[in-house]
């Protein structure tokens, strides 16, 4: 008799997890945003005034939003690690 039963098989072709659901759902909400968002809104940030769409503010918001967290996270990483002692 054959131990084949005990490993699994081998699947052909994509099988999609629980992060691949994710990420096309969050895509289908963006596209869907961006398509009933085309209008423009102005941005006044220290006397300059941009005009920007709303669906390309959003996302970019987003973006700022995960790159300054990741620089304050480096940043308290590195005050954190002991730093070592100078003798002299």
């Amino acid at each position: 008799m054959s131990d084949n039963f005990a490993r699994p098989r081998a699947r052909k072709g994509m099988t999609i997890t629980w992060r691949g659901i994710v990420l096309i759902v969050m895509a289908v909400i963006l596209i869907v945003f961006g398509v009933q968002n085309l209008n423009s809104v102005t941005i006044s940030f220290l006397g300059f005034d941009v005009s920007v769409p709303v669906w390309l503010l959003v996302p970019g918001t987003f973006i700022l939003g995960m790159v300054l967290g990741g620089v304050v996270k480096g940043t308290a990483r590195k005050l954190r690690k002991p730093h070592p002692e100078v003798k002299g």
